[in-house]
């Protein structure tokens, strides 16, 4: 635990992202849990675009009184930028006007915070308005990494000896230099800052991710169409992109096409939905469920008609580095979790001993895994859910982690 600085009280914090309510991000959650605990958060952050249909503005968001705006306590100052669309020439545009536009915003604030966090999805760009508000105004600055820079472009495709990937090492060198402290979401991410980027930055602050609360209420009795409950029923729930690597479950299934007694669900959306599911067609799989995107407040229902849940990753560096989010919530629903991904993620597992691993990517290990799984009794698999509960509320509740967070800040402003 980290050490709580005393006395502080109200504190006014200035954090940057560039994805915020509407958008299916966890940020606002935490900026109106901190209002709750008797803070004054401001956020910058873009107009709402990834995630929307078409992944563009919606129109009613395009209304300029909607620009600075007070909601659920949070003052929520939005940039313009280019809309994410898709495709890659979209996807810099939307990048580098955020960047351009919300930097503008940032220093046209005055002194009137006392720290700063960049809240760090991809890219790592959008922590930047924090770094520079706190610069110029001589305060402190958290950047808090989710995803580490520029290696997430290598889980896109593109290769270290490009010029994209060359410049944002550098870009990224620069913004996680900067910083005053960081807080990351796996422990293994001080690796890579110091070995392939060469930065010379004290341990991180180690911030795991928490789960909605939802997923800690009891389910609803409905079972969601689709789960045929005297199966064995293995879920994947969330985005459908390049890097989750949704394909290794659709090849897994391929494998285990023969088992009828074993079925495998997808509820979630992205960029490789089409792609996954053309696969399956060309498999002519009839033990895969595609259910598309859900409300968070539909999914606990998924959760509790599945025996284990999946979580896939795409070999690239982020891999082993990677604790993803959707781990923590495996974890809070008490469902065991089948795993083909190494790293931290293995080692979260393996230390809760709530479920199964095999390599990053690995098809064949995941249906091999999953057969093992399936033959277990109903018994170890109900241990293994109740241990994913036990180990979720030592480790990764929220309030720990706001606890954690209030203290990092708190100890920002003291060292000024």
């Amino acid at each position: 635990m980290f050490r709580l600085a005393r006395g502080l009280g109200r504190v006014r914090i200035l954090v940057s992202c560039q994805h915020y309510w509407p958008e299916p991000f966890n940020t606002g959650d935490v900026c109106e849990a901190l209002v709750a605990r008797g803070h004054e958060v401001t956020i910058i952050t873009a107009l709402p675009n990834t995630g929307m249909p078409g992944n563009d503005i919606p129109d009613e968001w395009r209304d300029s009184a909607r620009r600075d705006v007070v909601r659920n306590g949070v003052r929520v100052i939005r940039a313009d930028l280019h809309p994410r669309l898709t495709g890659g020439v979209n996807r810099v545009r939307n990048y580098l006007s955020f960047w351009r536009n919300a930097n503008k915003i940032a220093r046209s604030l005055g002194d009137e915070y006392d720290v700063a966090m960049g809240y760090q999805f991809s890219p790592v760009m959008q922590a930047d308005p924090a770094l520079v508000w706190a610069k110029e105004n001589n305060k402190k600055a958290l950047l808090y990494c989710f995803d580490l820079w520029p290696a997430s472009l290598l889980a896109g495709g593109f290769k270290e000896s490009s010029l994209p990937f060359r410049w944002m090492r550098s870009v990224s060198k620069r913004i996680y230099s900067q910083a005053d402290r960081i807080a990351v979401t796996s422990p293994l991410f001080d690796e890579y800052f110091r070995s392939e980027l060469g930065l010379s930055v004290p341990d991180s602050a180690y911030l795991p991710q928490y789960a909605d609360d939802a997923f800690l209420s009891a389910p609803a009795d409905s079972v969601p169409d689709g789960y045929e409950l005297a199966k064995t029923n293995l879920t994947f729930a969330g985005n459908v992109g390049q890097a989750q690597s949704v394909e290794t479950i659709v090849e897994a299934a391929g494998l285990l096409r023969n088992e009828p007694s074993i079925a495998f669900h997808v509820v979630g959306s992205g960029s490789h939905l089409d792609a996954c599911k053309t696969r399956a067609a060309e498999l002519g799989l009839h033990n895969l469920v595609f259910h598309g995107r859900k409300p968070v407040e539909d999914m606990p229902a998924y959760y509790a008609a599945s025996d284990a849940m999946l979580v896939t990753f795409e070999a690239s560096p982020m891999a082993d580095y990677t604790l993803p989010r959707k781990v923590t919530t495996y974890l809070a629903a008490g469902r065991p979790v089948l795993a083909a991904l190494d790293g931290e993620t293995r080692r979260v597992l393996d230390e809760a001993n709530c479920g199964l691993c095999c390599d990053t990517a690995d098809a064949e290990g995941l249906a091999r895994i999953v057969r093992r799984f399936a033959a277990l009794p109903n018994e170890e698999k109900d241990r293994m859910g109740r241990r994913a509960r036990e180990y979720y509320l030592v480790h990764f509740t929220k309030g720990r982690f706001l606890d954690e967070l209030e203290a990092l800040l708190a100890n920002l402003i003291e060292e000024r």
